[in-house]
């Protein structure tokens, strides 16, 4: 519930009509025209297919209380929508944020934000579950991690919520600084620092001076970080920070959490074992891969922060079921074993990915689909070589390739027994067909952006 004096908090904007408001507050805001309900505040977005102020008309139609526009939008539509109460702003993404802003001022209730290279997403959905064991938890839906995602739920907050857990994401500078100054997190969680989109931050440093940004928020702001050791940048930023304002955790090192992993079960699903405090326990965890490690241990520490006993934990973990989103996503279809992990793509989470694949025992072939790593920038070409050249070093021998980036992978695994890349996805699937067989182990990984799904779903169906 959004309440009518939040929006009057609004700076820089014009109200249009507010005397045919018929309540003090609002269900809601939604910026999608398909989802809105009565009663709801309406906030028009241009996005890159569709404008939301085409569907202005129509939302007060079905029952939308009051519509945030863009004043260029206004001024050259203002005959269409002079009868409905607006609220009339220079850009309504900057609006947006603010809105969730002032709202979020109204709780005091604990706030974490999880950033990172890799796993944010994942540990934020684990970490979610174990919350839920004790606490009433407000949880970013997906990956709503960027500057429309972060603010929209933050305006889902209500009265009976205890904890508030976001995952902020970021591509460009300064970006986890925007969400920071809107959620205010009391607690943070950087999950590494890897290879992500290069095309903008240059380097590792780059990657890891912006993802820090959480951090230096958090301890400005008096808050608690969270801090995996197990990651060189991360262990080097808190070298010279006091102990009382991070807990930490690690495999390698002695910290506040320890883990230990044991193995994996039958169906390659992680079993670890974590220590705090004298006190043990090992369980497994029903996510597959070696990515489930660190993701595990990341949601673990702060688990055990907000009070939950290793037994809660455990016991939390053995009933987890992950929500299916392309992140090692495993499906078995007609004796043949798709791993889908389609979500994203870069050198990090890729080279986890092969050695998850790897370790997995199978009476049949592996065979490896990969497409583009995209927003590498420069370093794009040597980084594809570079994985190409693991995949040979892993000794696979079966290696297929679509994107134009891609074609690099090919050339790094040149001396692979079967190595072929393709131009389309119809041929591509039309050839997969034919030499995967049942018993066999099919991996796939491609950046968002190039939709490796579609061939999964040419090859099940």
């Amino acid at each position: 519930m959004i309440k009518f004096e939040e929006i009057l908090k609004l700076r820089n904007c014009v109200f249009k009509n507010l005397e045919k408001l018929n309540s003090n507050s609002f269900a809601g805001l939604t910026i999608d025209s398909r989802n809105l309900k009565k009663n709801q505040i309406f906030l028009a977005i241009k996005g890159e297919n569709f404008d939301g102020h085409s569907f202005i008309e129509e939302v007060f139609k079905k029952g939308a209380s009051i519509a945030i526009i863009n004043k260029i939008w206004f001024n050259k539509n203002k005959s269409k929508v002079k009868q409905y109460p607006l609220i009339i702003v220079d850009d309504t993404v900057k609006t947006l944020g603010e809105l969730a802003r002032i709202h979020r001022d109204n709780f005091n209730l604990p706030v974490i934000c999880i950033g990172g290279s890799n796993g944010k997403t994942t540990t934020k959905d684990i970490l979610g579950w174990l919350l839920k064991q004790k606490y009433k938890v407000l949880i970013t839906q997906g990956n709503y991690n960027n500057h429309i995602g972060v603010p929209l739920t933050l305006l889902s907050l209500n009265k009976n919520h205890q904890i508030c857990l976001l995952e902020v994401g970021t591509n460009h500078f300064n970006e986890i600084s925007y969400l920071c100054e809107i959620a205010q997190p009391e607690y943070g969680l950087v999950t590494n620092i890897g290879r992500e989109h290069l095309e903008f931050f240059k380097n590792l440093k780059g990657v890891a001076k912006e993802e820090f940004r959480l951090y230096d928020y958090v301890l400005r702001n008096n808050g608690i970080c969270f801090a995996n050791f197990d990651d060189d940048y991360i262990r080097k930023y808190f070298v010279n920070i006091g102990k009382e304002k991070y807990f930490s955790y690690s495999y390698k090192f002695r910290t506040d959490l320890k883990g230990k992993f044991i193995g994996y079960d039958k169906n390659f699903y992680p079993i670890i074992e974590l220590s705090s405090k004298n006190k043990k326990t090992s369980f497994k965890i029903n996510t597959f891969g070696k990515h489930s490690i660190y993701n595990s241990i990341s949601a673990a520490a702060v688990g055990i922060y907000f009070g939950l006993s290793l037994k809660e934990i455990k016991k939390a973990f053995e009933s987890y079921k992950p929500v299916h989103n392309m992140r090692m996503d495993v499906i078995n279809k007609n004796g043949i074993i798709y791993i889908n992990d389609a979500y994203n793509s870069n050198p990090d989470s890729l080279k986890l990915g092969l050695e998850s694949l790897k370790e997995f025992s199978t009476s049949g072939k592996k065979h490896i689909i990969l497409s583009d790593m995209l927003e590498m920038g420069e370093a794009s070409k040597n980084e594809h070589i570079k994985i190409g050249k693991l995949i040979q070093k892993l000794k696979f021998e079966n290696l297929y390739t679509i994107g134009n980036d891609a074609f690099y992978f090919s050339k790094g695994a040149s001396n692979l027994k079967n190595n072929f890349y393709f131009h389309n996805i119809d041929d591509m699937a039309k050839f997969l067909r034919k030499v995967i067989k049942t018993g066999d182990v099919v991996y796939l990984k491609g950046s968002r952006g190039m939709k490796l799904e579609n061939l999964l779903n040419k090859l099940i169906n």
